[in-house]
């Protein structure tokens, strides 16, 4: 269970973000919805949520206020309608900075920025900012028979798993086993170019030939190189999220 704070003046938003959370990832339970920057002190004093959402513009002040009577350890999406404080707020333990009204496309990645980077360990954004930090995987380093290769994302097609063995599949149609798990690669990848669309198939956009509907809820995917299932669809609990990825 993930223990996340709502620090957010407006009632509406606050309960239309706790929706898309928990539509997004079951696992995040919001345990506090806080209306103020005095609330916010009072609250994080005594208690450290494993992820804070926080508007800046609250109740009673500035919610950078917060930060300068206390020290934040948690780490923070920011959530505000206001894009001038971005640099204002990546100074802070910020994992992402997302504007109103917020898709659920930006949340569900700013989602899989915290669990790639855990509760814990936050990376620089000032980086990204100055355009110096790569957030996703840009090579793999994996093991064939007795010799070491590094291999490119951008010369993958997919990866797919297969009696609990994870495989790249390249698009040249070589086939390579890696020791990460598909959960683990999902978190991993741009979320831009690569889709978990069921519990076998992580894939990238340029892999995808073809697809069509086999019946109203269920999209079947032809895949380049052509994998060995016959037939491999997009799981139905993805299918609203799919076709979003697709016009992104």
């Amino acid at each position: 269970m993930i223990k996340t704070v709502i620090i957010e003046d407006e009632e509406i938003a606050a309960i239309r973000l706790q929706r898309m959370v928990q539509e997004l990832d079951s696992n995040i339970v919001v345990v506090k919805h806080i209306v103020s920057a005095s609330g916010a002190i009072e609250y994080l004093s005594s208690n450290v949520p494993d992820l804070i959402f926080l508007d800046i513009r609250l109740s009673d002040n500035n919610s950078f206020e917060i930060f300068k009577d206390l020290e934040v350890n948690s780490p923070i999406i920011f959530t505000t309608a206001y894009s001038e404080y971005a640099i204002q707020a990546f100074k802070q333990n910020s994992i992402d900075y997302l504007l109103k009204p917020i898709s659920e496309e930006a949340l569900d990645t700013a989602l899989k920025k915290f669990r790639k980077f855990g509760r814990t360990k936050v990376p620089d954004y000032r980086g990204l900012l100055l355009g110096d930090w790569v957030p996703y995987k840009q090579r793999f380093l994996v093991k064939i028979n007795n010799s070491l290769q590094s291999v490119d994302t951008k010369e993958i097609a997919y990866f797919f798993s297969e009696e609990k063995i994870t495989f790249i599949r390249m698009k040249g149609g070589k086939r390579i086993p890696i020791d990460d798990t598909l959960n683990a690669l999902t978190d991993q990848l741009d979320p831009n170019r690569f889709f978990r669309i069921n519990r076998k198939y992580l894939v990238c956009i340029d892999a995808i030939k073809k697809m069509y509907y086999t019946s109203k809820s269920r999209i079947q995917v032809n895949l380049e190189p052509a994998p060995d299932d016959l037939h491999v669809m997009v799981s139905v609990e993805r299918l609203g999220r799919f076709k979003k990825w697709l016009s992104y």
